[in-house]
């Protein structure tokens, strides 16, 4: 049986020293539901902001004997019965609520294919995600405030033109769309499938309304790690023209710093189903790919970008104000990334094992960059963060830079097939909420201008339409600047009115011209105070001046000396600028080496590791050898005396035998003379005749 454990507490991150307040990473947490033909879930639900995880006896992670239940911390956690709107209220309408008042967001949807990623993201027609329900909301937030279309014009580089309303119906009449009627409009395959149920409500915080706006639309894809625009014009809808590959795009760093895709797609909408048929234009381009584990599995990581234009409007409260240097710029982009996947899993080869190699790669460097941020704020370092090694963390690198707000939804998948995979997610999960941001200020334009214009405005015009059909005007002026006409003409009808009333409106007349004549010496007076100071202070500035031109015509050596400098300078900015372009190539490769160098060091300490057991193994092996030696001498030694001992007893026993041996043959002689002797005695009695003979 697995044994019970908590995940150790996350250390707390000392703050990187920064001048500006600072907000973590968001991270929220949505289980999917399991489906009819899956049974066992490796995934429980404890709180509002705990998961707990626990290792079926499948996984790798208990086999290798990783089998402990681990629970983990997020700012919130989405059981398998959330609804979509739960989860947008809670993640994305506050992001979206900043995007009106100023500020930019990113909203990222992770986990492992199959998910719930994109269904967290778009949703279906009857039940819409976070991407439809932040267009609804925001058009509904701006729709008295929108600017007619082609006031804003993008200028290519991450900036907006402004022009004229004249102008904007001249643009207007050349880009004028074919009609399609509703009944057509719905037998649309690609339209049909998008009838929805919108959403009504608005963002609590007004737009504000002396300021006219409108929204653009981008949406690509990074696939393979490269960026393509689904929203080009690739003649796909022109039977008479060969449709164009699609080409990748470039990212290229504008004023500011701001990382942006050079040459990408930006539509204006001017309503939810212009935006949503611009996303579903999109979607059928994306790649997609059916796997052992999702029908259709996403093959690219996806980004809509929402933004957000504004600009003041003139101190008429007519038009917008000419100035490309008034114009604010916001956006929300929602990012659906593809799932990280095993091979043996996916089932994958070919084609699509290089695009889920790719994928794994992408998510990887997400993960190596979160991991340097907060080792970073951790020990106040300043390791370079690889956003350059994807495309993926390239693009968003302002974000992390404190150019907005960041969130992410780190969608579960509960079956207890997908234990490793999620586990790993987890893992990343815990990482990235350690990441603290700087937080965004809102980006406020001093216009110096009457607040309340569009409404003056509007009231005039009111005014002069009931003029012209034939209403007396009102009795105050929309602008409250002066008494209004005396219309003495109708008083003059008997019928309507007496001269009591007409001598009460003179009267009336009387003390409210009194009153502004007031206000008016007041008002000339403080005037005038403020001309004899505006006076004094140009008489100063007359002085300061032509302090300032004698020594400015001392100055013009250093100036023409600057200008060469400056020649010098621009000269070495490009040197500059080559050398930092090759320095980031071997910074990148430094940091491959470094990422070796630690793979090294973790091996050189397992080696050393070994060879202290090894020096330990040997140092024992040295007393043996010395104590075998030692017996071994004293064995030679005794085998030395028992081979002297046997010299000795084979000497003497070879003395002794000798010995023996001359007595033996001296015994042997004189047995045999006895022999001999006797042999000759019976020859001798057997040859002499006994008496019996005779």
């Amino acid at each position: 049986m697995s044994k019970s454990a908590k995940t150790p507490s996350r250390r707390k991150l000392s703050p990187q020293p920064s001048t500006v307040d600072q907000d973590p990473v968001e991270v929220f947490c949505r289980v999917r539901p399991l489906q009819e033909d899956e049974e066992d879930s490796c995934v429980e639900v404890l709180s509002d902001s705990v998961l707990q995880v626990t290792p079926p006896e499948s996984s790798l992670s208990f086999k290798s004997g990783h089998n402990s239940v681990t629970q983990h911390t997020f700012k919130h956690v989405f059981g398998d019965s959330t609804s979509q709107k739960e989860v947008f209220d809670r993640v994305a309408m506050p992001l979206l609520e900043d995007l009106v008042k100023g500020k930019n967001g990113l909203l990222f949807t992770y986990g492992i294919t199959n998910s719930g990623k994109t269904y967290t993201m778009t949703g279906e027609p009857d039940n819409a995600g976070i991407l439809p329900r932040c267009l609804d909301i925001l058009f509904n937030s701006i729709s008295d405030v929108q600017a007619p279309r082609y006031v804003f014009k993008p200028d290519r580089t991450n900036g907006f033109e402004v022009q004229t309303e004249s102008e904007a119906r001249a643009e207007a009449m050349k880009h004028k769309p074919k009609k399609i009627s509703a009944k057509a409009r719905a037998e649309m395959p690609e339209y049909g499938d998008i009838l929805r149920v919108p959403e009504n409500r608005k963002c609590s915080q007004k737009a504000d309304e002396d300021s006219n706006f409108a929204v653009f639309a981008s949406y690509v894809e990074i696939y393979n790690n490269y960026i393509y625009d689904l929203l080009e014009d690739i003649n796909e809808n022109r039977a008479d023209l060969k449709p164009k590959a699609p080409q990748s795009k470039t990212l290229r760093e504008g004023s500011g710093r701001q990382m942006f895709i050079s040459g990408v797609t930006e539509v204006e909408v001017k309503s939810t189903e212009e935006a949503y048929e611009t996303l579903w234009k999109g979607q059928k381009r994306r790649r997609v790919a059916h796997t052992q584990l999702n029908a259709e599995s996403s093959r690219s990581h996806s980004v809509f970008t929402i933004k957000l234009v504004s600009a003041p409007l003139d101190s008429a409260g007519e038009e917008v104000v000419q100035d490309k240097t008034k114009v604010i710029m916001n956006q929300l982009s929602l990012v659906d990334l593809a799932g990280s996947e095993r091979a043996s899993r996916t089932g994958n080869h070919g084609e699509r094992l290089r695009e889920a190699n790719n994928i794994n790669a992408n998510l990887m460097v997400l993960r190596t960059c979160m991991e340097t941020l907060r080792d970073n704020q951790l020990h106040c370092g300043n390791k370079i963060v690889p956003y350059r090694d994807s495309k993926l963390t390239h693009v968003f690198k302002n974000y992390f830079d404190g150019e907005g707000t960041v969130k992410m939804v780190i969608c579960v998948s509960p079956k207890s097939e997908d234990y490793d995979e999620t586990i790993h997610v987890m893992r990343f999960a815990e990482v990235t909420q350690e990441v603290q941001i700087d937080r965004q200020s809102v980006a406020r334009l001093p216009v110096g201008m009457t607040p309340g214009r569009r409404r003056a405005n509007m009231l005039y015009k009111a005014a002069l339409k009931k003029g012209e059909e034939g209403t007396p005007p009102p009795a105050v002026h929309p602008y409250h600047l002066a008494l209004p006409l005396l219309c003495v003409d109708r008083f003059l009808n008997a019928e309507a009115y007496s001269f009591k009333e007409f001598k009460s409106y003179l009267l009336e007349r009387e003390k409210t011209r009194k009153k502004l004549i007031g206000e008016s010496k007041v008002k000339e007076t403080q005037f005038r105070d403020m001309i004899q100071g505006l006076q004094q202070e140009n008489a100063d500035f007359q002085a300061k001046m032509v302090t300032l031109e004698a020594s400015l015509k001392s100055k013009d050596k250093v100036l023409r000396e600057n200008k060469e400098l400056a020649n010098l300078v621009s000269v070495k900015d490009e040197e500059i600028s080559k050398l930092k372009e090759s320095l980031s190539n071997m910074q990148s490769v430094i940091e491959k080496k470094d990422t070796n160098i630690k793979k090294l060091h973790v091996q050189a300490e397992d080696l050393q590791k070994r060879n202290v057991e090894l020096q330990n193994a040997f140092d024992v092996y040295q007393n043996n050898r010395d104590q075998l030696q030692k017996e071994l001498h004293d064995e030679k030694e005794r085998i030395k005396r028992e081979k002297e001992e046997k010299e000795h007893i084979k000497k003497t026993m070879k003395g002794f035998v000798h010995s023996e041996k001359e007595k033996f043959e001296k015994l042997a002689r004189e047995k045999l003379a006895q022999d001999e002797k006797l042999s000759r005695v019976f020859k001798m009695v057997q040859n002499t005749p006994t008496s019996n003979g005779k």
